[in-house]
């Protein structure tokens, strides 16, 4: 059997533990489980925390370009913007040049928010990454963005 093979899920002989995929869901699945209790005590979720660190990145951004970097739908992003705007975190107004296009910013609540939180998902990070180099670390990224670049071709059927 070719290295590769033994990664295809179409070989008979395939096992999980040798599939890219199942690893990377079963370390998202660990990653997101231990960051959901983190996240919970300090009241906010795992897609409001990343919506947060997508504004951080870049703001104003609409509820459409929160949802794509967020990996959520667009319809539960508003959901969401409406209870961070409740909560303090965010504030919305139209695009200058399109009013139907919503703008999310942080506030300087959710700014604080967020600085709050980001040392404790560093230190997830830090026990995720223990052991693994900065070279792997790079090698994997690379491989990552591949594979999703990959993925973003057309569907196979």
């Amino acid at each position: 059997m070719s290295d590769r093979s033994a990664y295809d899920p179409s070989n008979p002989e395939f096992r999980l533990e040798n599939s890219p995929f199942y690893l990377m869901a079963h370390a998202d699945f660990k990653y997101h489980e231990d960051m959901d209790k983190v996240l919970h005590k300090n009241g906010v979720t795992k897609t409001v925390y990343r919506i947060m660190t997508v504004l951080r990145e870049r703001q104003p951004a609409s509820i459409g370009a929160l949802a794509e970097a967020a990996l959520t739908k667009r319809s539960t992003v508003s959901r969401i913007i409406d209870r961070m705007i409740e909560q303090g975190l965010v504030t919305t107004e139209p695009n200058p040049e399109d009013n139907r296009i919503t703008e999310v910013t942080l506030t300087p609540a959710g700014q604080q928010k967020l600085r709050k939180l980001t040392p404790i998902v560093g230190r997830q990070f830090a026990r995720a990454m223990e052991g693994v180099s900065d070279r792997d670390i790079s090698h994997l990224l690379r491989t990552l963005h591949k594979i999703s670049h990959n993925l973003s071709k057309l569907p196979i059927e």
